[in-house]
């Protein structure tokens, strides 16, 4: 399908999942047993694979930000609804969609009736409200805090720790998170302000519940080792090696949808996609992330198994804005106005992307297809680059620091740095290329130690808030670009719980272009396009991938995986 008409397709579904997000959901009641809510395939059941991934940064969903972990998270934990691939929240661990009070502040919601966790013991709404309290702790800190800012208290507890409180004082502000249980099957949930998007927010990871047996306290530690927890997703943690390997096996407690159909998956750690594709070519793996740098040569190579799709996620340069020089936007110009897009995607990572200028989806925000929004503020242009940097005070890039360029090894992370290395010594600016592994890479973002850094978004839910919230106010948990533009805050403060959409749509343009054209932390290079190599026998992965995947093809509902023979 071209391009354009996926854009159109995705803003389709993104309008049709923002106008029945509450409305929708299943209303029959589930088995009283609390087994799954539809029977398995039983032609599906059984066999193991093993796909290509990359290590976990951390196994705590209410901390976690970065896909890798995510992806784990989604293998072995669920929350109580879940999207569809329509981008629809159905119940999930709920019995029903949400009961939601005529000011809509107030969310109660039933459970199934006899949830249990992996170890058998009973998951029950206590369970469900400690993992709200744990995103509101700041002891977690929680990089998706910011998505529960509407939740009564949340702000107040996550922002406690360095006011001086008592332990009875702290007590009190855990109190007041707006979670709470009615009774062992009953949850409810308080707000600040009505909110459409909240049933969506129910079905991510900062949401989802806690063994309360095995992690008591909402500041307790997390365990260390997963294989010592239990679990509610349609896996479990079998064994974990680290740097090598985690295998998963089928969780018969699961009590969402039906009973995951394989009987093992095993997640092989693979950095270099390169690497990853041998191993795939000699029979080693079912799936395996497609080396962009080779997507010519894999086009011929395996016509019928290479997986193609367009991603709502944006990649492009993110700068550290509390490093001088780059908190100048002359130099920040300078960066975006010497980066040719066109040749980056087309030529040096094989078409495998579409060139753009936005952050913000174009069709997501309500500005058709055009992807390049702000070409005449921040596209290529060299001469103008030059300029920029000399009204900077670096003429030719005397006078310039070395920037360090953060990034993992793969052969089209590589391949982008230097092209880029490249381009940039024109102008007379120079980059330090240090590649580490993922862990590593997702931890120096995080404490923000790094000038460069090339990443973006992977879109969590279908609104343009979920691209702005958190990531561009200035004390955005994922902030760590440290964008700071009074007029962005204004603006976020008046969108947020606005509940008139046209308004609150034109108020999120003029966000996107204040940070897309000022250079507010990144300079967008492309919208990514996901490419997977994945087995003739292995079904499920193609049919469900969506815009909620974490890294390989439908890993977001890795139950729906089967083995064709």
């Amino acid at each position: 399908m071209p391009r354009h008409r996926w854009w159109m397709l995705f803003s389709i579904l993104t309008i049709f999942a923002l106008t029945f997000a509450v409305a929708c959901g299943d209303d029959d009641d589930d088995d009283d047993d609390g087994g799954p809510t539809e029977p398995a395939d039983e032609d599906k059941m059984g066999g193991e694979i093993t796909v290509h991934y990359v290590e976990f940064d951390s196994f705590d969903p209410h901390f976690s930000s970065f896909s890798q972990s995510i992806g784990h998270q989604t293998l072995v934990f669920r929350g109580l609804y879940r999207l569809d691939k329509d981008n629809v929240p159905l119940p999930e661990m709920a019995a029903e969609a949400p009961q939601i009070s005529a000011d809509g502040l107030t969310y109660t919601i039933k459970l199934q009736d006899g949830l249990t966790w992996s170890d058998g013991d009973d998951l029950l709404a206590e369970d469900f409200v400690l993992g709200m309290q744990r995103t509101c702790n700041y002891a977690v800190a929680g990089e998706y805090q910011y998505i529960l800012s509407n939740v009564v208290g949340c702000d107040e507890y996550y922002d406690s720790e360095n006011e001086g409180k008592t332990a009875a004082e702290l007590d009190g502000l855990l109190d007041g998170v707006g979670a709470r249980v009615v009774d062992d099957l009953t949850i409810e949930f308080t707000l600040e302000a009505p909110q459409p998007t909240f049933t969506i927010l129910l079905s991510m990871w900062p949401t989802w519940p806690v063994p309360a047996h095995i992690v008591p306290g909402a500041g307790d530690e997390w365990p260390t080792d997963p294989t010592t927890l239990a679990f509610n997703g349609p896996f479990v943690v079998d064994s974990y090696t680290p740097g090598v390997q985690m295998v998963f096996a089928r969780n018969d407690s699961y009590a969402g949808g039906h009973l995951a159909y394989l009987d093992k998956i095993t997640f092989r750690y693979i950095e270099d996609t390169a690497q990853a594709n041998n191993a795939y070519r000699s029979g080693e793996l079912q799936m395996a992330v497609a080396d962009t740098a080779n997507l010519a040569g894999l086009q011929t190579e395996f016509p019928d198994n290479l997986l193609s799709v367009p991603s709502a996620s944006t990649i492009g340069l993110e700068m550290n804005l509390d490093r001088e020089p780059l908190d100048n936007p002359l130099v920040r110009e300078a960066f975006s106005r010497s980066i040719d897009r066109e040749t980056l995607t087309a030529v040096i990572l094989q078409g495998a992307h579409i060139p753009t200028t936005t952050w913000v989806p174009p069709d997501i925000i309500g500005q058709g297809v055009t992807t390049d929004s702000y070409a005449d503020q921040i596209g290529y242009d060299p001469e103008r680059a030059a300029a920029a940097l000399e009204e900077a005070g670096y003429p030719g890039g005397e006078g310039l620091p070395v920037f360090s360029y953060v990034l993992r090894d793969t052969p089209a992370g590589v391949a982008t740095a230097e092209f880029l290395q490249d381009e940039w010594e024109k102008l007379g600016i120079e980059i330090n290329i240090e590649i580490v592994d993922a862990p590593t890479r997702s931890q120096r973002f995080t404490t923000e130690d790094f000038d460069l850094f090339p990443g973006g978004w992977i879109q969590d839910y279908p609104d343009p808030e979920n691209w702005i919230i958190g990531l561009y106010d200035t004390d955005g948990g994922l902030n760590h670009y440290n964008c700071s533009d009074p007029e962005i805050d204004r603006l976020i403060g008046e969108a947020q719980f606005n509940t008139d959409n046209e308004e609150r749509l034109a108020q999120y343009k003029e966000i996107n272009e204040l940070v897309s054209a000022g250079l507010c932390g990144i300079a967008v290079w492309y919208h990514q396009g996901d490419h997977y190599l994945i087995a003739s026998e292995l079904g499920g992965a193609r049919e469900f991938s969506t815009s909620q995947d974490r890294v390989l093809a439908g890993d977001w509902a890795a139950e729906e995986w089967y083995l064709t023979n």
